[in-house]
């Protein structure tokens, strides 16, 4: 259960490996149709994911924000050679597309939970 404390003083890829992490376990805990003993708990539990997908676009815009302010202060070298300049334009693109589907994800986790939202038990 989440507690709603966060620890920020970790390193943000240390973060996402955490949530990785998670991901990983959910995925193993759900394999077979015995994961869940009522609709309600895949109600909760992809109401869940619909979260983590939503706030999963604001973070790829940080990062990017970040990525940015090093592109501008000339603090980026390529180890191949390649111009720092192009290659963040194409790291750029990639991350809002990235951007963009989890927003997709996250508007259509939303519709799913509508969904289920009225589903119940046999009584």
């Amino acid at each position: 259960m989440y507690s709603g404390a966060m620890n920020l003083n970790r390193e943000p890829a240390a973060i996402a490996r955490s949530a990785a992490e998670e991901i990983r376990a959910l995925n193993h805990r759900t394999i077979g149709a015995r994961a869940f003993e009522e609709p309600s708990g895949i109600y909760s539990t992809v109401g869940e994911l619909k979260q983590a997908a939503w706030g999963m676009p604001q973070a790829i815009e940080q990062i990017w924000g970040g990525l940015r302010a090093m592109r501008d202060a000339d603090a980026i070298r390529m180890d191949n050679g390649t111009d720092a300049r192009g290659e963040t334009e194409k790291a750029r693109l990639e991350l809002n597309e990235a951007r963009q589907l989890l927003a997709q994800a996250g508007e259509a986790l939303d519709r799913a939970t509508s969904v289920l939202s009225h589903m119940g038990g046999q009584w």
